[in-house]
């Protein structure tokens, strides 16, 4: 009986078993990837999609051109979207959908449809939003409000004498504690050129730009952040940091090797920058060593950092 028994519940499992696995619906295969016909054109195409802003600006609404609108009217043609922001281009795979932009900026978006067992790419979608404004805008630019595009404002390397030094990631935890001060794995020197620099954030374009002690131009780029804490590390380990700071040109002191004396691994929107803190009175970042190291295979002790300490420049 037990054997009868055993020999019904292996059968019903293979059934239970096979039940689950799905079965591939070939006629809808072939209809989206197997037709052998013409792919869409890039005129059908452009003539399914739609990019619109409908919101208006007002000064009494925070809603406003930075909520876009992508719609593909034709949902039967798959495939994805692209779209720029202040961080990087992104994808999103949807029929219709909204964007809500958190920067000022003009960005590009298209769709690249599969047809045909083809890519066929759409026009080029330009937005301008105008409307964004955010506490951080405020604390780097010094901007009051999102008419505030005149507004600028300077920082430079604090005055202690190691303004720039290098913990390991374990005392990177720790933030809220970090000064300017040597320690004990390892301290990079900033020269006096270093100190004489100005950061200067713009809030129109987010435009930056870093000056040399005689007033002349050293860099011009752009600047962005975002609110998300960084967490680049594959076993898990969480960095508590309120931001992410991406620029694409490098800031003062990032010339300056790690203190194993490794070269600046510095490369724009793939290398941000982490705040730590970050208010009207102080800014200080941190650019972690894991960009130049595979954190999988990477000790505890070997994750250090390079920590920037900036002040607002008086006037």
């Amino acid at each position: 009986m037990k054997t009868i028994k055993l020999y019904v519940l292996l059968l019903t499992t293979a059934l239970i078993g096979f039940a689950c696995n799905p079965i591939e619906d070939e006629s809808l295969r072939k209809k989206h990837f197997g037709n052998a016909g013409a792919p869409i054109s890039v005129e059908e195409l452009n003539a399914a999609l739609s990019v619109t802003q409908p919101i208006p600006n007002a000064d009494d609404r925070v809603a406003g051109d930075q909520y876009v609108v992508i719609k593909n009217s034709r949902p039967e043609i798959g495939g994805v979207w692209r779209y720029e922001t202040s961080t990087g281009e992104k994808s999103i795979c949807t029929d219709h959908d909204t964007l809500i932009y958190n920067s000022i900026g003009i960005f590009n978006i298209y769709y690249i449809a599969i047809s045909a067992n083809q890519a066929v790419r759409s026009k080029t979608f330009t937005v301008e939003v105008t409307n964004c404004f955010d506490e951080y805008d405020f604390l780097l630019s010094g901007a009051v409000d999102k008419a505030d595009r005149t507004a600028k404002k300077v920082w430079r390397l604090a005055d202690e004498n190691v303004p720039v030094y290098n913990g390991m990631y374990g005392n990177w935890k720790y933030y809220p504690d970090f000064k300017p001060v040597q320690n004990q794995w390892g301290t990079v020197i900033i020269t006096q050129e270093m100190r004489e620099q100005t950061v200067v954030f713009e809030f129109n374009d987010h435009k930056l730009v870093i000056y040399a002690g005689d007033g002349s131009v050293i860099a011009e780029g752009g600047w962005a952040f975002n609110h998300e804490s960084p967490d680049p590390d594959p076993r898990g380990v969480l960095y508590d940091a309120p931001g992410q700071l991406i620029t694409s040109i490098p800031l003062p002191g990032q010339s300056v090797s790690f203190f194993q004396k490794r070269p600046s691994v510095f490369s724009g929107v793939s290398t941000p920058y982490w705040i730590c803190r970050v208010s009207e009175n102080e800014l200080v970042l941190a650019f972690p060593s894991i960009y130049n190291r595979d954190p999988a295979t990477t000790e505890d002790w070997d994750i250090d950092a390079t920590y920037f300490f900036f002040i607002p420049k008086e006037e």
